[in-house]
């Protein structure tokens, strides 16, 4: 909105259906902040579960990490990530994926020669890597849900600060304007009419 406006009723007509339309969409900025605030909450307590569980699965195995390191084996390159599996769903406007499946690469491993913890180490190493996916999964939707909830806050805080207020206050500037224009032209009517039965005494 310009700071030059027209002091007239088309531009008071004007402000008003703008003001109604600013004061219909602040409570849904409002209401879409809030709901964004709790969906950031919620993304940030599971990365920090997953976050917990990686660490607590790093202290349990440190003990027998040791001697799977003095092995042959390469344990990183045998437990690879074919694919993630993902759906997505809209959340306050926005669009997050939900993490469905994960699959691993098949490989070949000789059970024969292997020793007897293998199965166990893989089994832990695949459960860390879908742990650590997720994660990645959670900071892109706590990227997507922080960006939004700025975008939301920051209309919020315009409607309830800037175009709500100046509006008003344009509209109050008007109607005192108009108010002024309507009793100086009825002053002058009445003058006018004073004039003419002055005139007509006289006459």
């Amino acid at each position: 909105m310009a700071d030059r406006i027209l002091m007239n009723k088309n531009t008071l007509a004007q402000l008003k259906r703008e003001l109604k339309e600013y004061e219909t969409a602040l409570p849904v900025f409002e209401m879409k902040e809030q709901q964004l605030k709790k969906s950031v909450q919620v993304v940030e307590q599971n990365i920090n579960k997953l976050s917990q569980t990686i660490k607590a699965t790093n202290t349990a195995t440190k003990p027998w990490a040791a001697v799977m390191a003095e092995d042959t084996i390469d344990l990183a390159n045998i437990v690879n990530i074919d694919e993630i599996t993902t759906k997505t769903k809209e959340v306050a406007g926005v669009t997050i994926e939900i993490f469905e499946d994960i699959t691993f690469t098949d490989t070949e491993i000789d059970l024969f020669n292997a020793p007897l913890w293998m199965d166990n180490a893989i089994e832990v190493i695949q459960e860390q890597k879908t742990n650590y996916a997720l994660i990645e999964i959670e900071q892109r939707n706590l990227e997507r849900l922080h960006e939004e909830l700025a975008e939301a806050r920051r209309m919020k805080n315009a409607l309830k600060e800037v175009f709500i207020p100046k509006t008003k206050e344009n509209i109050r500037k008007i109607e005192i304007y108009l108010g002024d224009v309507e009793r100086l032209a009825i002053g002058c009517a009445k003058l006018v009419k004073k004039k003419k039965q002055d005139k007509k005494a006289i006459a």
